[in-house]
């Protein structure tokens, strides 16, 4: 075979290749789909900017299951404090999820997300309560901080008690370590910056500062509709997070 008939191979190489990843990304069409086959994530997530992100995955059969793609026949809907919203599809290169946006995010707002089928069915029973709002006080954006010091983080605490998740990330020049903790909802922590796994290492980069990121996070788990027989997820969550500056 000659250079051009090779090259002409491995291009349909190329656009077979990218066919098929674009074919598994693309899902299987709902309504091929019984709804007990159906694996569903689902996501309600405040940020503190006064309203919830929506995010739902829907999968044939399990979590590694082939994404399934709505039918124009069939929705997704969320209620939550007089708010109905219709989430839309998001696709990417391998990836089929529906996103909305609910204007609240309110302590103890219930969420219920349901599935309108091309049959007629509804599946009303995915339910989840936001847990309780809280303000991060400290650190804030852009805050200095130098290895070794003692950062203290400052939150609006839960009368309950209980514990709320703690994530410290450190990203450097060819350098990333993040560490998560339960730690006691009481509103301050003491964090040892020097403690980051892996920070003191000679040769983590020094000359340019690092990103460090600081993120709390409430989460409650919600209840999945049972017909929904692939099983999945319900979380809601209560999430503020601040990035500062790291430097040696």
């Amino acid at each position: 075979m000659d250079a051009t008939g090779t090259q002409r191979l491995n291009m349909l190489a190329v656009v077979l290749a990218v066919a098929t990843l674009a074919g598994c990304g693309g899902g299987v069409d709902s309504e091929t789909v019984e709804t007990q086959r159906l694996w569903v994530g689902v996501s309600f997530e405040a940020l503190g900017g006064g309203s919830t992100i929506v995010n739902v995955d829907i999968n044939d059969g399990g979590s590694t299951g082939m994404n399934v793609r709505l039918s124009g026949n069939e929705r997704l809907e969320v209620d939550a404090a007089g708010f109905n919203v219709v989430l839309d599809e998001d696709q990417d290169f391998l990836d089929t999820d529906y996103e909305g946006r609910v204007p609240t995010d309110a302590s103890n707002t219930q969420f219920t997300l349901s599935l309108f089928r091309a049959d007629g069915s509804i599946n009303r029973g995915t339910r989840a309560t936001l847990p309780r709002r809280f303000d991060l006080i400290s650190p804030v954006n852009d805050q200095a901080v130098t290895v070794g010091d003692r950062l203290l983080i400052q939150w609006t605490p839960s009368p309950e008690g209980g514990s709320i998740r703690l994530d410290s990330t450190a990203i450097c020049s060819g350098f990333s370590r993040g560490v998560f903790r339960n730690i006691a909802d009481t509103g301050f922590f003491s964090l040892d910056t020097g403690a980051i796994p892996g920070i003191l290492d000679p040769q983590v980069p020094r000359n340019n500062p690092c990103r460090f990121s600081i993120r709390l996070t409430r989460e409650r788990a919600g209840t999945l509709d049972p017909a929904f027989r692939g099983g999945g997820f319900v979380r809601a969550l209560q999430e503020r997070e601040a990035v500062l500056s790291l430097s040696f």
